[in-house]
């Protein structure tokens, strides 16, 4: 039965998958590539008037009424 040592190749195979693998991980953890377009667009102008119900117009005229005519019926007291 061949032995179970471990051979130096082994080691230095193992030790560059886990740089590498270390180095990768540290890379993306660190890059903002995945915020760059996560700022929200501005928003638009509002060019129409709100929704709700109608309001009452705004403009400040009065309206007076016609004076009532009053009818005299002669022969009477």
């Amino acid at each position: 039965m061949p032995s179970r040592r471990v051979s130096r190749e082994n080691v230095l195979r193992g030790a560059a998958v886990a740089a590498i693998t270390a180095a990768i991980t540290l890379a993306a953890a660190c890059s903002d590539e995945d915020t760059v377009n996560t700022v929200p667009p501005p928003w638009p102008t509002q060019t129409t008037s709100p929704d709700g119900p109608p309001k009452p117009p705004t403009t400040t005229s009065t309206t007076t009424r016609p004076p009532t005519p009053t009818a005299t019926v002669s022969g009477t007291t």
